[in-house]
């Protein structure tokens, strides 16, 4: 019987080496990522390094001392021949021997000079001019601080000229064009019909209704006959200027009663059509009158009485041609 029993055979796989390892390999990996650093900066030194650091470089690598190895005499006794072709190493007056300099008193000035920074001729900078282009600066061109204030008092001084002198050209018109008024002994008494404001824009004339003396026909845009001579007088002194004119229309408070829808609004704005129409054949160019409108009894001149007769007035603007501001 028992010669007759299978034979059973057991295969068994013997797992060695055996599941994790730990983490000794990040060790590994991380001294070979030092050393690629290290490698890199290494060629960035090297590459940005000049002809007298590289000399300096291989000096102190093969510095000019002469040593002698511990394992016995070889052809040169251990010791290192010098750029020269001398035999490296010497020794000093008192017997003593001398250290490699590395042809320096401080080797390490090689590496302090290189990692400064150096001194520029001239930082480039650009500047963007009114017209769009750009033109290049240096920091040479750059003024100091005594040259920038100096220049800013310059500035001042010139902006403060030029607003005296803007100021003294609308005082010599205004004193103009009322000497004219007086010397025409008819229109005497309309010098107090006329106002004048020097503003930041510009000179503003402003023709005004007094009480019992209207510029324009009641409830009208007919010019009276004096106020057409009064803006005669005013056109022949600002002919021959080159400032732009504004033209402006305003009434009282007082309601227009006109069963076509006229009103205030278009009595202002024909009114200021009117003066512009006297002025143009003054001789006033009509490329210098800008803007004509009428404002109605909005902007009232005498705000606590809205009904006054001041109210009812032309506002002529002599502006300048650009408002003045100081440099900077």
């Amino acid at each position: 019987m028992a010669s007759n029993e299978p034979i059973i055979v057991k295969k068994i796989e013997e797992v060695t080496g055996g599941g994790h390892h730990g983490g000794g390999w990040k060790v590994a990996y991380a001294d070979f990522m030092t050393a690629m650093m290290a490698f890199f900066l290494l060629l960035w030194i090297l590459a940005a390094s000049d002809e007298e650091a590289l000399r300096g470089l291989a000096d102190y690598f093969t510095p000019s001392l002469s040593q002698s190895g511990g394992r016995g005499q070889g052809m040169l006794d251990g010791q290192v021949i010098a750029s020269n072709g001398d035999q490296g190493g010497s020794n000093s007056p008192d017997g003593n021997t001398r250290l490699p300099t590395f042809g320096m008193d401080n080797p390490l000035a090689v590496f302090d000079s290189r990692l400064r920074d150096e001194k520029t001729d001239a930082v480039v900078e650009y500047e963007t001019q009114p017209d769009g282009t750009m033109i290049e600066t240096t920091q040479e061109n750059q003024p100091t601080a005594a040259e920038a204030k100096a220049e800013a008092r310059a500035n001042e001084e010139q902006f403060q000229a030029e607003v005296k002198e803007r100021e003294a050209n609308m005082a010599n018109l205004e004193a103009d064009i009322r000497q004219h008024i007086q010397d025409r002994t008819d229109l005497q008494d309309l010098g107090e019909n006329l106002r004048f404001d020097r503003t930041p824009d510009g000179l503003l004339v402003q023709i005004m209704d007094k009480e019992g003396r209207s510029m324009f026909t009641r409830g009208s845009a007919r010019v009276d006959s004096r106020t057409r001579d009064l803006l005669r007088i005013i056109g022949e002194a600002i002919v021959d200027m080159k400032n732009d004119i504004v033209i402006t229309g305003h009434t009282d408070a007082v309601p227009f009663v006109n069963n076509q829808g006229y009103s205030n609004w278009e009595l202002s704005a024909d009114r200021a059509n009117a003066t512009r129409r006297v002025l143009i054949d003054t001789g006033v160019s009509p490329a210098r009158i800008k803007r004509i409108s009428g404002l109605a009894s909005t902007e009232p001149l005498n705000g606590a009485d809205p009904t006054a007769a001041e109210n009812r007035r032309i506002n002529v603007m002599l502006s300048y041609p650009e408002p003045l501001r100081p440099k900077r």
